[in-house]
C-alpha cells in the first residue's frame, strides 16, 4: 500500500508539472489528471479548492486600461494525515491570449509538530513578501514594490525548485520558525542584446545551469506571546554561471532582513500593521560583452552589488462605531532600488504608494492607490477575492 501511494503521488506531480507543456482540454483532464487522482481518493483523503482572483483598472499619463485579470486556483490534497500536496495554477490574460503557468507544486511530509519536509516547486522562503504577501487579496496595495517579486531588477526568487526542511519551535512565551532548503541555481544574465539586465539573475529555471546547488533559508523570531511581532533573516548562496561558459565559477550571495508587526492598539482605536523587507545581493565580478562593439571582442566589468527595500504601514479603525470606517484601511508604502553600477542599467528608483482599501469581508477587498515614481505615476483600482 505504501509503495502504491508513493507511486500515485509521483504520477500526480508529473501531471501537475506537465500542465505547462500541454494544451489544457477536457480530454487532457480526463485522461491524465483525473486518472492520476482517482486511485488515491479514499475515505481518509481530504481535498480543498482555494485560491484568488482579481482585476485592476490602471490610469497612467499615456493610457488607461483594464489589466491584471487573474484566476489562480490552489489545489490542496491530504491523502494521508502526514502528507500534504499543494498546487497553484496561475491563469492570466496577456493581450488576447490566456497564459497558464505552474505557480508551485510540492509535497510535504509532516515528520512531527516541529518539522516538515517539502519537495517540488514551492514559494521561496525569502523574506516575507514572496511567501506571504504577494496574492492580490493579501497584498494591501494593488501593485508590487519595486525590487521584489517578478520585477526584472528584483532581488530574490518567487519560487524555488528543490527540497526544504521547515517548522516552528516554542521558546517559552516566544517562538521561532525556520526553513532551510537546497534548490536549483539562479542563472546569470549575460546576453549583450539586453544590456540593461546584464549581470542580473533569472529565476524559475527548471533545468539547473550549474552542477552545484543553491543553499538558502530563513529564520524568524517572534518575541511576544501574542505573535504580534516577527523579525526575520534570509540568505541564499550558490553558483549562477552556466557550466558550459567562462562564467561557470561566478557565485551570488543574497541576504534579506524582514519585519512584521500586526496588533490592535487601544490608544489609536484600531489595527496597526507594519511590513518591511531589505534585500541585498552581491554577485562576483565578471566580464560582459560590450553591446556597443559589434565584433563582440570588447568587454566591460562593474561592481555588481545591489539592494532594495520596502516599508509599509496600514491603519484600520476596527474599534470605530461606524460600520463603514471599520471596514476601511489606509495604507502607505515606500519602496526603493539601488541598482548595481552597470553603465547600461537603470538609475536609482524610489516609489511612493498611497492607498485606501474597503474590506467587504476578510477575503474580498476593493483597493484604490496612487503610485508616484519618477516619470511613471499611476492611479490604479483593484478588486481582489480570495476563495
Amino acid at each position: 500500500m505504501k509503495n502504491k501511494l508513493i507511486l500515485s503521488l509521483a504520477v500526480f506531480l508529473m501531471a501537475c508539472f506537465s500542465i505547462q507543456a500541454q494544451q489544457i482540454t477536457p480530454e487532457y483532464v480526463d485522461s491524465v489528471v483525473k486518472k492520476s487522482i482517482e486511485p488515491l481518493i479514499s475515505s481518509n483523503s481530504k481535498f480543498a479548492l482555494v485560491g484568488y482572483t482579481g482585476i485592476s483598472f490602471a490610469i497612467s499619463k499615456n493610457q488607461s486600461s483594464f489589466t491584471n485579470l487573474v484566476f489562480d486556483p490552489i489545489l490542496l490534497w491530504q491523502p494521508h494525515p502526514s502528507i500534504l500536496v499543494e498546487t497553484e495554477l496561475e491563469t492570466e490574460l496577456d493581450g488576447s491570449n490566456t497564459n497558464i503557468g505552474l505557480g508551485y507544486a510540492d509535497v510535504s511530509y509532516i515528520v512531527n509538530k516541529y518539522l516538515s519536509v517539502r519537495a517540488g516547486k514551492f514559494l521561496a522562503p525569502w523574506g516575507i513578501f514572496q511567501d506571504r504577501l504577494h496574492p492580490g487579496w493579501i497584498n494591501k496595495l494593488p501593485t508590487l514594490p519595486v525590487g521584489t517579486g517578478e520585477d526584472p531588477y528584483g532581488i530574490g526568487p518567487m519560487n524555488e525548485i528543490g527540497i526544504d526542511l521547515r517548522g516552528g519551535i516554542p521558546l517559552g512565551s516566544a517562538s521561532m520558525n525556520y526553513s532551510i532548503y537546497l534548490s536549483n541555481n539562479a542563472q546569470l544574465n549575460t546576453d549583450p542584446t539586453d544590456p540593461t539586465t546584464q549581470g542580473n539573475l533569472m529565476y524559475g529555471n527548471i533545468n539547473a545551469s550549474n552542477k552545484n546547488k543553491t543553499i538558502g533559508g530563513r529564520i524568524g523570531f517572534l518575541p511576544f506571546a501574542n505573535s504580534s511581532l516577527e523579525i526575520g533573516g534570509s540568505f541564499r548562496n550558490g553558483k549562477v554561471g552556466d557550466k558550459s561558459t567562462v562564467y561557470k565559477n561566478i557565485g551570488a550571495q543574497q541576504y534579506a532582513l524582514d519585519l512584521s508587526y500586526n496588533n490592535q492598539l487601544d490608544f489609536i482605536g484600531g489595527a496597526f500593521d507594519v511590513k518591511a523587507q531589505w534585500n541585498f545581493e552581491n554577485i562576483d565580478k565578471a566580464a560582459y560583452v560590450d553591446p556597443t562593439d559589434s565584433t563582440g571582442n570588447t568587454t566591460y566589468t562593474f561592481d555588481n552589488k545591489r539592494n532594495s527595500m520596502f516599508a509599509q504601514a496600514a491603519y484600520r479603525p476596527t474599534m470605530s462605531q461606524s460600520k463603514f470606517l471599520k471596514k476601511t484601511e489606509l495604507v502607505f508604502r515606500y519602496a526603493g532600488l539601488n541598482p548595481a553600477n552597470n553603465p547600461y542599467g537603470p538609475a536609482k528608483i524610489q516609489q511612493y504608494t498611497y492607498g485606501i482599501d474597503y474590506w467587504f469581508n476578510w477575503r474580498t477587498v476593493i483597493k484604490a492607490a496612487w503610485q508616484s515614481q519618477k516619470d511613471n505615476n499611476l492611479f490604479i483600482v483593484q478588486v481582489a477575492v480570495g476563495f
